[in-house]
């Protein structure tokens, strides 16, 4: 959130070569690539994306070197009815599972040795994740809702951003393209924790304390993964493979990388110190989203053509032949 109020600052400041043209900036093939903020561009782009960054020259007519730039701003390969379905059954599964298939189950006692009142025994965990055990707060449980709601938003203000002040033809298509990328990470690990948590069936960390009350929620039972770690690494790395294919000069790239895992690792201890996970739920939740957020960009990015090459030693006359591209 921090670098978005950065970029914003930036991007309204005045301009350093306010009251000379703008650099014009072209496609490799010399097509015009119009931009929505011209002005803003002179300021971002050496922090957004060095490769949109003049380099002072200036042909015979007075008029600054165009730049080239690529035509689109979008990284990935975004075929959308299967995208949307893709996305779309993931969410589906995930809200008719949590919203009207477990409030009406009941809950139980799975733990391996209960204790009488719907307790179990902290003597069966280890000693890394007895550490939640009794850990009650309001305040942090608060943090990890917070932490999980900028992990939605600071994606989709940075990707509209980027459209707005850096140069391409279709801006929208642009953001819809890679935001669809990084909400369907998020939609299949919601899916995945939640199958998970059903199959797995762990009691939460109250479960171990001393029970005025038997429980009755069935939602005491599935503390394993950690949801709110898990889509926040989902969201926070599919991000940082964006920007990272988007602009690979980019210092940005280290920002969202740190930010992510600052992110990530606040939503975890936020998770246990509320009381609602063990620390090896967050963890795996953690790397359960990391691997969604980074295959699913992964598997969609756009591919180099293959080119054939072909080569001859006239001393020796050995000869290769070979293939350049990206599969």
């Amino acid at each position: 959130m921090v670098s978005l109020f950065v970029l914003a600052v930036l991007a309204l400041s005045p301009s350093a070569r306010d009251g000379e043209p703008p650099v014009p900036v072209v496609t490799p093939d010399g097509g015009s690539v119009p931009t929505v903020a011209p002005r803003a561009t002179d300021n971002v782009a050496p922090v957004l994306a060095p490769e949109l960054v003049a380099d002072g020259g200036v042909a015979a007519d007075g008029i600054a070197t165009p730049i080239v730039a690529k035509p689109s701003l979008s990284v990935y390969q975004v075929d959308l009815p299967i995208e949307a379905t893709v996305t779309a059954g993931s969410v589906a599964l995930y809200a008719v599972i949590d919203l009207l298939i477990k409030p009406s189950l009941e809950g139980d006692v799975s733990c391996r040795r209960p204790i009488g009142n719907g307790r179990c025994n902290p003597s069966d965990l280890s000693a890394f994740d007895r550490y939640a055990v009794g850990r009650e707060s309001r305040e942090w449980q608060a943090l990890g809702d917070v932490t999980l709601a900028a992990s939605v938003i600071a994606p989709a203000l940075y990707l509209a951003m980027e459209s707005i002040v850096l140069p391409t033809q279709h801006p929208w298509r642009d953001f819809s393209d890679d935001a669809l990328i990084v909400g369907q990470s998020m939609a299949l690990t919601a899916a995945m924790q939640t199958v998970v948590k059903f199959a797995i069936r762990r009691p939460r960390p109250i479960r171990y304390t001393n029970l005025e009350e038997p429980l009755t929620s069935f939602d005491a039972e599935l503390s394993f993964p950690s949801g709110h770690t898990s889509l926040v690494a989902a969201a926070t790395t599919a991000m940082t493979m964006t920007i990272w294919l988007r602009h690979p000069k980019s210092p940005m790239r280290f920002v969202w990388l740190a930010g992510g895992v600052a992110l990530t690792g606040l939503t975890g201890f936020s998770r246990v110190q509320s009381g609602n996970h063990f620390p090896t739920d967050v963890i795996v939740g953690a790397l359960m989203g990391g691997f969604c957020g980074f295959i699913v960009p992964y598997v969609h990015r756009k591919k180099l053509p293959v080119t054939p090459t072909a080569s001859l030693d006239p001393k020796t006359g050995a000869s290769s032949l070979g293939m350049v591209g990206e599969f």
